[in-house]
């Protein structure tokens, strides 16, 4: 599900158009990221050359002769806690020592991780440079034809709405363009500022900071150490509507360092902030998604630590017990029996959450086969008829509504399914209740397919109308006395919507709080006629199995953890086999090929450091003696997954049983061996 995937913000900041970069605000000003837009404006091909380039710190990125003033627009922001974007030109020298200029559009943000940081959008404006007022200062300096420089001022103004000049010293102001306005303003500078005011034509949010920032000792105070400032404003256009505005202000003249005279430009930017909220939105949008990737990933390890941690205290505590009552049998075999349980607890955590990894990644593929449901909830009810007994429950199973036994379905998905959601009516239904299954076949309009309808009725706790809506949800357990006493993750009937929705079923559940609970699943199902597989016929030998039969077989234990052989071969000597131990595949692979044929089968690990199971299987198939090279092999692994016991398969050997070891499984799938060869 969306709650347990990861989120890299490199992954969204990435197609952001145009430069993007971010760094921390304290002394360092060390860069966190920043995008190949801007290590490519920099002349460097990587981002490693480019935080070399920088030193990996903001202060590298600016032409030190612009730092200073830069530096304090920086820290200006940081004062005034800013939340508009502060907008500040300067130069940079990139790896070809050529000065560009770039437009830089900083935001100041508190992090949780970082504490202050700039977020910082940048584009090369070079270009524009070019033609801007302030490199006009320098060059009518240098032009003595008057009528050319006029020409020069007329071309560049254009791209402006309102261009004034106006006299800090004297606080006198003239428009220069546009030169055809009636009644062209010029006079008192304070005056031609408050009219604009009482026009009404400004935002009420961007009046009063317009108009202290417009007064005369502003203006000076913000060009002491700048060229030019910039500010952004809301005003309302002639068809009523609002629209982004900016005024900039740049020195034309100094006396003393102290700006005397200045060119007042205003222009519309609204394009421009508007491209700007988009971008701060997929922005803002990114720390959301990255925020809430990482509290589904802190739910995640909640969950686990608490739900897997249940069942190991109790197997670390009767461990305890049992070894502290050695001499107690019954006192210890109680003991077993609850570490047992625990662990089939924990290994079904385990599985659960195998299971939702990978669904979410796609993985989860069905494996379709011949089967029997009579067989299959035969098999459901063998599974917890010990709880139902314990608890007293009343089991009824009515399959008089089918007609077609045999299916082609995935049978280890059904069983989960089926367990699942028979299994939480056993866990949820008090002492003496009833729990009642009944499947009918539904016949389909397509030929060969029939729909099969599963209902699984108990006369359990039942569960509230507000739980019901996300019962299907991640880690979602109802929060009352009665549940929190049954262990588990809240995982089970999330991996079961996800199967049936693979299945193309649907399951709905009706529950009334109190009054108990129903489950309907319906599933089609391609109709088959009667047939066997392996794994009913290995059933069918766990029932059966005589270990009379395999006293004195001899078998090599391929096994890597030293605490797992004693534990395997403890086990199969006590039902009369003998055992031989390689740590590793390749010590497997030169006992079986000195053997002389004395072994009778190889119980085969997959994991392991030098050869894996896989490759000792495949060299073991290639050797030149034909009783050796058709030995029979079993993986006995804890790469538990489907596609690990098709790999098995394919790699030659003849069974997979997954780890833990359960040992009627493993001497029915050993007499099984034996009976076919």
């Amino acid at each position: 599900m969306d709650a347990i995937r990861k989120l890299k913000l490199e992954d969204i900041v990435a197609g952001i158009p145009g430069g993007f970069f971010v760094y921390r605000a304290d002394e360092t000003k060390e860069l966190i990221y920043a995008n190949s837009v801007v290590w490519q404006l920099y002349g460097c091909r990587t981002y490693e050359e480019f935080q070399a380039f920088v030193g990996n710190s903001f202060r590298g990125m600016v032409h030190p002769e612009d730092l200073e003033f830069v530096e304090r627009s920086v820290q200006e922001q940081i004062a005034i806690e800013r939340k508009q974007f502060d907008y500040v030109e300067y130069r940079i020298i990139p790896k070809s020592g050529s000065p560009r200029w770039v437009a830089d559009y900083g935001q100041l943000v508190q992090n949780e991780i970082y504490g202050e940081i700039f977020f910082v959008f940048l584009s090369d404006v070079t270009d524009k440079m070019a033609n801007n007022l302030e490199r006009q200062e320098q060059y009518l300096k240098q032009v003595k034809d008057q009528e050319l420089l006029q020409a020069f001022i007329q071309s560049t103004i254009y791209a402006y709405r309102e261009v004034y000049i106006i006299n800090l010293e004297k606080n006198f102001g003239r428009m220069i363009y546009p030169d055809d306005r009636e009644g062209k303003e010029m006079g008192n500078y304070t005056k031609i500022v408050e009219r604009h005011f009482e026009e009404g034509i400004l935002a009420k949010e961007s009046e009063e900071t317009l108009r202290n920032m417009l007064q005369p000792e502003a203006i000076r105070e913000s060009l002491m150490c700048k060229n030019s400032v910039e500010y952004h404003y809301r005003k309302r256009k002639g068809d009523g509507m609002m629209e982004w505005c900016a005024t900039t202000v740049t020195v034309c003249e100094r006396r003393e360092g102290i700006p005397v005279m200045v060119v007042m430009c205003i222009r519309s930017v609204d394009n421009i902030v508007k491209r700007e909220e988009q971008q701060k939105a997929i922005l803002e949008n990114a720390l959301l998604n990255a925020n809430q990737a990482n509290e589904a990933k802190n739910i995640f390890l909640t969950n686990m630590s608490h739900d897997m941690r249940t069942p190991m205290n109790g197997i670390m505590g009767f461990c305890d017990l049992a070894m502290r009552h050695v001499e107690e049998p019954e006192r210890v075999w109680d003991c077993l029996a609850k570490i047992k349980e625990s662990s089939h607890i924990l290994l079904g955590i385990i599985d659960n959450m195998l299971d939702m990894s990978r669904i979410e990644t796609g993985q989860l593929n069905l494996e379709r086969s011949d089967n029997n449901l009579v067989q299959l909830m035969d098999d459901v009810y063998g599974l917890l008829k010990g709880k139902m007994e314990k608890k007293r429950l009343s089991y009824r199973l009515d399959m008089e509504g089918v007609m077609h036994e045999w299916v082609f379905c995935d049978l280890l998905r059904m069983h989960q399914i089926l367990v699942n959601v028979v299994g939480n009516a056993v866990n949820f239904t008090g002492p003496g209740g009833s729990i009642e299954v009944k499947i009918r076949e539904i016949p389909s309009l397509s030929a060969g397919i029939a729909n099969y309808e599963f209902r699984v009725k108990d006369t359990g706790i039942g569960m509230t109308q507000e739980f019901k809506k996300k019962i299907f949800q991640p880690f979602e357990r109802e929060h009352t006395s009665t549940v929190s006493k049954q262990q588990g993750t809240g995982l089970g009937l999330a991996v079961t919507k996800n199967i049936v929705d693979l299945m193309n079923g649907s399951i709905e559940v009706e529950s009334e709080l109190g009054a108990g609970s129903e489950f309907v699943i319906t599933l089609p199902f391609q109709i088959r006629k009667q047939s066997f597989k392996m794994d009913e016929l290995l059933q069918m030998a766990t029932e059966t199995v005589k270990t009379e039969n395999l006293a004195g077989k001899k078998v090599l234990l391929v096994e890597d953890n030293e605490l797992n052989r004693e534990i395997a071969k403890t086990l199969l000597e006590e039902e009369g086999l003998m055992i031989e131990e390689a740590e590793d595949g390749d010590v497997a692979v030169e006992m079986v090929k000195n053997s002389n044929g004395k072994y009778d089968f190889v119980l085969m690990d997959i994991q392991m450091p030098h050869m894996n199971g896989y490759q000792a299987t495949q060299a073991i198939r290639g050797l030149e003696d034909e009783k050796l090279s058709h030995i029979p092999i079993i993986a006995m692994s804890a790469n538990a997954l489907e596609e690990d016991k098709r790999e098995s398969l394919r790699s030659g050997m003849d069974m997979h049983l997954a780890k833990p070891i359960e040992m009627d499984k493993v001497l029915a799938a050993l007499e099984w061996m034996m009976l076919k060869n």
